[in-house]
């Protein structure tokens, strides 16, 4: 009976060790599941991570190239705007050089009736004085014709 006993001892001793050997390796089957899902829950974190990363990267380049894009048209208007204000510059220049040009011209035309005067007024004068040299002389030959005259007078009459 002892080795009943024993037999039935070791066999509930194994039967024993059997069941803490299975709940010992449902535990470690359970804690794998658990280790799993853990490393699966971080492996899917990872992943949202490194997906937030990525559209992050894509964001700031898409930012980066907007920004180049406002600068580069920023650029454009302000080259555009000094352009055209260079242009505007060179048209009033040009106006005020036409309008100089006219004025010079106005001045010239405007000496040139003055001289053309003056040469009118001198051909005049001189003309006057060539008249009035003239009448001088005539006077002065009638003058030497009477006295010429008086003088044949004088002459005869004696």
């Amino acid at each position: 009976m002892l080795a009943l006993a024993i037999g039935s001892t070791y066999a509930q001793t194994t039967k024993q060790r059997e069941r803490e050997r299975a709940v010992e390796l449902k535990a470690k089957q359970k804690e794998r599941e658990e280790l799993a899902k853990q490393k699966a829950k971080e492996r899917k974190e990872l992943a949202k991570h490194k997906q937030i990363a990525r559209e992050a990267l894509i964001d700031a380049k898409y930012d980066a190239l907007d920004e180049a894009y406002f600068q580069r048209e920023e650029a454009k208007r302000i080259a555009l705007k000094e352009r055209e204000e260079a242009l505007k510059l060179k048209e009033q220049q040009r106006k005020d050089a036409l309008k100089e040009k006219a004025m010079a011209a106005k001045e010239k035309e405007r000496e040139a009736k003055i001289a053309l005067k003056e040469k009118e007024a001198a051909k005049k004068l001189a003309a006057q004085e060539r008249a009035q040299a003239l009448k001088e002389k005539e006077a002065a030959q009638k003058m030497a014709a009477k006295e010429k005259e008086a003088d044949k007078k004088m002459v005869s009459n004696k």
